[in-house]
């Protein structure tokens, strides 16, 4: 017996060993692979594509300044040098939006292709390219020569060279998907109202209604005809593909309040964490035009930046664009007000590399594609007469989505009056986007397609009726009704993705809102201030107080009882906590616990599955529970009678119980070693014993309601407090001069993991130091010149 141990022993030791060679093999590999797929940055390259010499200066920070006779040749050269440095990223882009990932990493790749040939979005974006002004189709078509050209160089990335893989020709189409991409991210609607509907149907209208005031108790139909299971099934299945990511920051600050005499415009879009960051840092210049800023490798565009007249930025408006309809189903189709109607249907060929092609029937109905479908297990009754189907309508599927176009002219604007003109064109997802110009103008719209939808009381809170018409679309807001602000008299515009409209505005925009805390901490911090400086607006774009924590800890403070008495001395550390979410405090890693267990204590109970929807911070729904339903508080699993009193001071114990199973020395006990940013590779990150290659990592400060944001969803993980969603760049642009605006990226310009700028930035962007953009001076930076082939 022992022998036969012995050799079971030998033979895993034997495993693990070639597991181990077999990793460091393949990291070796990589290693030199990179290392020889290196950009050339020096010396002349000819091209095709180009029909002049264009200069290409990179600088210290591996930013390239690209400096073109015309508008061809400029974006000749910026797709040229996106493929050089982040190739692989755009591939795995636009396979993304063209529902092809499977091709590369088969069966992985199944469910994202199935969602993304249901919703059509490369269809969609095929059709929107005739609708594009032609100068705006020349730069897109001029785009996708350069990083052709690159393609035909055969300096490929290490991922396509381990992957057997070889990008076909860049074209148009490949670029303009992005935004359809971004407007999935950047819109939530959806999950949330099959969330809403699966919790309803598990708990009913009335206790459901606690959870979302806003839920009207009395909404009708669709909801009792809806197995709950099967509508949390759907929403998993979805949110699998493509989870909604909705947060950032903006201000603007008026001539009035700047020591310079000329606005502030400060902005940082939040987004998941990924390695390469999705930003990429370029200035661009041809006569007439010279535009300095954050680019999206794959996308010819400046999306964030200034244009030496005038500064733009964006965050996420959270509208509601987007509205689940159950269709009923009839023998030969789906119901409608005015009788019964076939579906539109196509079949999609999902082609497995490894495995069998796959077919799928795409249905659609007057109101969108039927996303049901992608679930054929799915019970939602469908069977005969009685059978229900959900389908999704949303301003991204539109046809004509124009929305790049937009863009193109925003970033070419250079008054205020052409700016807004220029934003008529853009669709979605919808944005709040300020801007502020040499003159002294600051300015806001929420740009995008609103739906106006048929009767008042179809609020989009919830799944609507599609056989009634009740709650169909019938056509978009006019332009001049979305919410808009010139030159305010405080002098201030300020959104950190709160409520931008007061309840009873004539439009519906939305009816949730974010929690206000960054808004409210911005503006406290500007307002009654004149003389601001740039530094005060680096300060503030990275302060980590957290309003959420100074409203929730003498709430729960005043309901802890009991506690042991050698914790006495951390209620005190507590009691005299300022909100500050630094790394190397312990006060947030004790409150952050505190707050996840307390609402795994009051929700899990009743919630089930359905309680990872209320993993983050949700203090609204804590505080109303702690403060006004406190029937919430009580453990139906257990004959106990549970108070809220009893529930704070248990979950107390929990989070003090799980740090000191880690250690007892409260010294250690740092934010910063549970809430890292952690920024992974999209293949490697998610293979056993390579996660580490091609990523990075750093401890941050923050939590969700910090300026300085450091979104994060708790889990049992190693890291339950992992940094997964935040600023990837902040930009502060200073309207006196340019170019003395500031800027901060995660991680750095080149995807190439040998490459010096890989991650450089990556401390000073977690350390709080920032760097200005402007042209190289002669002879400095590293200069390549690309000439016409």
């Amino acid at each position: 017996m022992k022998s036969i141990l012995r050799g079971f022993l030998f033979a895993a030791i034997g495993l693990i060993g070639l597991v181990a060679g077999l990793a460091a093999a393949i990291a070796g590999y990589g290693v030199a692979v990179s290392y020889l797929a290196l950009p050339q940055t020096e010396g002349t390259l000819s091209i095709s594509g180009l029909s002049a010499e264009v200069s290409v200066t990179r600088d210290e920070h591996g930013v390239p300044w690209i400096v073109a006779a015309n508008q061809d040749d400029a974006y000749v050269a910026l797709g040229y040098v996106h493929a050089q440095d982040r190739l692989f990223q755009m591939e795995l882009m636009r396979r993304a939006g063209q529902g092809r990932l499977a091709e590369v990493l088969g069966s992985l790749g199944v469910s994202s292709d199935k969602f993304m040939r249901t919703l059509g979005v490369y269809r969609l974006t095929l059709d929107s390219l005739p609708a594009l002004d032609p100068e705006v189709r020349a730069a897109v078509d001029a785009y996708a020569k350069g990083v052709n050209a690159f393609i035909d160089s055969n300096l490929l990335p290490l991922e396509f060279k381990l992957l057997f893989v070889r990008p076909e020709p860049w074209v148009a189409a490949d670029s303009l998907v992005w935004q359809k991409l971004m407007g999935l991210q950047l819109s939530g609607n959806w999950p949330e109202e099959l969330s809403r509907a699966a919790i309803i149907a598990k708990l009913g209208p009335e206790r459901a209604g606690e959870l979302w005031p806003d839920v009207n108790a009395n909404t009708p139909i669709t909801l009792a005809s809806l197995p709950g299971e099967a509508l949390s099934k759907l929403r998993t299945a979805m949110l699998n593909v493509v989870r909604p990511s909705l947060a950032s920051n903006i201000w603007a600050v008026a001539p009035s309040r700047t020591a310079t005499g000329a606005p502030f415009l400060a902005n940082d879009p939040h987004l998941g964490f990924q390695s390469p960051n999705l930003w990429y840092l370029a200035g661009v210049s041809y006569p007439g035009v010279t535009l300095v800023g954050a680019t999206t490798p794959g996308v010819p565009l400046h999306l964030l930046g200034h244009n030496g007249h005038l500064a733009w930025g964006f965050t996420v408006t959270h509208g509601d664009t987007q509205d689940l309809f159950v269709e009923t189903l009839t023998p030969d189709g789906y119901q409608t007000p005015v009788g019964s109607a076939q579906f539109e249907s196509r079949e999609e060929i999902i082609n497995v590399r490894f495995g069998k092609a796959q077919t799928i029937t795409v249905r659609s109905t007057r109101h969108g594609p039927i996303i049901s479908d992608i679930l054929p297990s799915l019970d939602l009754g469908n069977i005969g007469n009685n059978g229900k189907a959900v389908a999704l309508a949303a301003t991204l599927l539109a046809h004509d989505d124009r929305s790049i176009q937009a863009i193109y002219h925003m970033a070419r604007a250079t008054t205020a009056e052409a700016f807004r003109e220029a934003a008529r064109d853009f669709n979605s997802p919808q944005q709040n986007v300020m801007f502020a110009d040499t003159k002294g103008s600051i300015g806001y719209i929420a740009v995008g397609r609103v739906p106006l939808r048929k009767a008042p009381s179809c609020d989009g809170l919830l799944p609507a009726d599609g056989a009634s018409g009740t709650c169909d679309w019938t056509g978009w807001a006019p332009f001049e009704a979305l919410p808009q602000s010139m030159n305010p008299p405080n002098g201030l515009l300020v959104n950190a993705n709160n409520q931008i409209v007061p309840d009873d505005y004539p439009l519906l925009i939305a009816k949730e809102w974010p929690e206000g805390y960054r808004a409210e901490r911005i503006e406290s911090f500007l307002a009654g201030r004149a003389g601001l400086t740039m530094t005060n607006m680096d300060t503030l774009q990275h302060d980590h107080v957290s309003l959420m924590a100074r409203e929730m800890m003498p709430l729960l403070l005043g309901q802890l009882n009991n506690i042991n008495h050698n914790h006495e001395r951390l209620k005190e550390h507590m009691a005299r906590w300022d909100g500050t979410m630094a790394r190397n405090k312990l006060e947030p890693i004790v409150f952050a616990l505190w707050m996840e267990n307390l609402k795994s204590r009051i929700l899990q109970d009743e919630l089930g599955d359905e309680f990872d929807e209320f993993r983050g911070a949700r203090p609204e729904l804590l505080r109303v529970i702690l403060t006004q339903k406190r029937s919430w508080c009580d453990d139906r699993t257990t004959p106990l009678i549970e108070t809220c009193d009893t529930q704070v001071s248990m979950a107390w114990r929990d989070s003090i119980s799980w740090l000191e199973a880690w250690t007892h020395d409260i010294a250690l006990w740092q934010w910063g070693r549970w809430h890292i940013a952690k920024f992974s590779h999209p293949i490697f990150g998610n293979i056993p014993g390579l996660s580490w290659l091609g990523g990075y990592a750093v401890a941050t400060d923050g939590d969700d309601a910090t300026v300085n944001r450091g979104s994060f969803t708790a889990s049992t993980s190693r890291f339950p407090f992992r940094h997964r969603h935040g600023a990837g760049l902040r930009a502060i642009y200073d309207l006196a001069d340019l170019n003395r605006s500031q800027y901060s990226m995660a991680g750095g310009q080149s995807a190439h993991m040998m490459s010096p700028h890989f991650d450089d930035l990556l401390g000073d962007w977690a350390n709080g130091r920032s760097f200005t953009l402007s042209p190289p001076a002669l002879g400095q930076g590293h200069t390549l010149f690309l000439k016409s082939r």
